[in-house]
């Protein structure tokens, strides 16, 4: 951005030594650019190559004119401006709007990291905390403005974790924070040791720290994906036993079903003799035994939709395990297609919470869940008294479970879902009971 023409020492071995330097500097600024546009903007397609080739063009053009074309630091900022969004207009979907106010935090983010690496260096300078040959000022300046924007990309992305209701570990905000301040301090401390330039050594040096900060960010960025796959995995792999258990159930419901139909002229009969007797209480027997056959087979749900009957059935009977009962009240079509992952993970997360809830009371241990299905609209209210105080931080219910790594999605990956689908989750909160409600728009196919 505001860029200025450097000049070095006269020799010019070590002019072209610097020049690499800068080079390293700017390639590591695109790729803290392309860091962020990742995360925030969504690509039109998965050809890296193109994608690559778009990158390096605009590394090439932008660097070429504002080193040695414009002379002055406005220019620089217009220039940046303009390549950088239609940069992204090429590389992403999104719609104008998004794209500027990313090409205008872009430009914002380097202004305030450049004015902040000169006005600290030159504090640092004047106090005599860091003693600089000629030359190496500028140097460092940029070094720094370079590690602060991407420390301030950092944070800008972990503020958008955030507002998607994932809580970071400390971990993660020691990462954010160590690692470009640390950089930082170990250049200062390289670059004002040094009575000269060591050329080839500088670069490694400098090229060493720089791929450290890339490095440690993907390397944490990857493992909360890892993480968040394994949850999902976890999640699916109970799906498959909710789809198992419901067919064995099926399966043996329609063969008691069988033998009791077969079975029934048998009954009948017997009823009749009983009745010509007069026997009314073993053919009140008969009756009651017949009942039981009957609603001993009830289940939780049987609208005839295998993906939301498996799910409710299979936490219905966790749940009477528990002494909780799941009542039910469900207008679900039995040919309706949905998202059976994202159906998974939000009613299972949901029932979870209400059954880990209601284990914890002494009487009343009932959970009421409704669902309605509106053309390709879902709403599902589901409401269970509660003893234990609830933790509200930030408008966020914290998890009060045992299993924090695995439960800390909880309602929040529930309103992920529904962002997806630009649903809403509401919540009520009485103090005796907690009723969530949510909404998916177009979730059905």
């Amino acid at each position: 951005m505001m860029k200025q023409k450097y000049v070095y020492r006269n020799h010019e071995g070590e002019r072209e030594m610097m020049n690499g330097l800068l080079v390293v500097i700017e390639v590591f600024s695109v790729i803290c650019q392309r860091i962020y546009t990742q995360k925030i903007l969504t690509r039109r397609n998965d050809n890296r190559i193109m994608e690559y080739c778009i990158w390096g063009s605009y590394f090439i053009i932008f660097n070429y004119i504002t080193y040695h074309v414009s002379n002055s630091a406005w220019g620089n900022i217009l220039i940046f401006n303009i390549s950088f969004f239609f940069m992204l207009r090429i590389l992403y979907t999104d719609s104008i709007g998004t794209i500027f106010a990313a090409t205008i935090f872009m430009a914002l983010n380097g202004a305030v990291s450049e004015m902040i690496a000169y006005y600290g260096c030159q504090l640092l300078i004047h106090g005599h905390v860091i003693g600089l040959v000629q030359g190496t000022e500028k140097y460092l300046m940029i070094l720094v403005s370079k590690l602060l924007m991407f420390l301030f990309i950092k944070i800008m992305l972990a503020m958008a974790k955030r507002r998607d209701r994932i809580k970071l570990k400390p971990e993660e905000w020691g990462e954010i924070f160590a690692v470009p301040a640390g950089s930082i301090v170990i250049l200062a401390a390289m670059i004002s040791h040094n009575n000269r330039t060591n050329g080839f050594l500088d670069i490694l040096a400098v090229l060493m720290v720089l791929a450290i900060n890339v490095f440690t960010y993907y390397l944490y960025d990857k493992m909360g994906q890892i993480a968040e796959s394994r949850a999902r995995e976890e999640f699916l792999q109970e799906q498959g036993e909710y789809y198992v258990k419901q067919y064995n159930e099926n399966r043996n419901l329609w063969v008691e079903m069988s033998e009791f139909r077969h079975n029934m002229s048998e009954r009948y009969l017997v009823e009749k003799v009983l009745l010509d007797k007069r026997d009314y209480e073993a053919l009140g027997k008969v009756y009651d035994n017949s009942l039981e056959k009957l609603y001993k087979q009830k289940m939780a749900a049987n609208t005839g939709c295998l993906y939301f009957d498996s799910i409710i059935n299979y936490k219905a009977a966790i749940a009477k395990t528990f002494g909780t009962e799941l009542k039910t009240d469900l207008m679900i079509p039995a040919d309706i297609k949905v998202n059976t992952e994202d159906i998974c993970i939000c009613l299972g997360n949901l029932l979870d919470n209400a059954i880990e809830a209601c284990k914890k009371l002494k009487e009343e241990r009932k959970i009421a869940l409704k669902i309605r299905v509106d053309r390709k609209n879902l709403i599902i209210i589901i409401s269970n008294p509660y003893e234990e105080a609830r933790i509200l931080e930030e408008n966020n219910y914290l998890t009060t479970k045992r299993e924090k790594e695995r439960h800390g999605f909880g309602l929040n990956i529930v309103k992920k879902i529904a962002d997806r689908y630009d649903g809403e989750v509401l919540i009520e909160d009485t103090g005796q009971e907690f009723t969530v409600t949510v909404f998916f728009y177009g979730i059905f196919e």
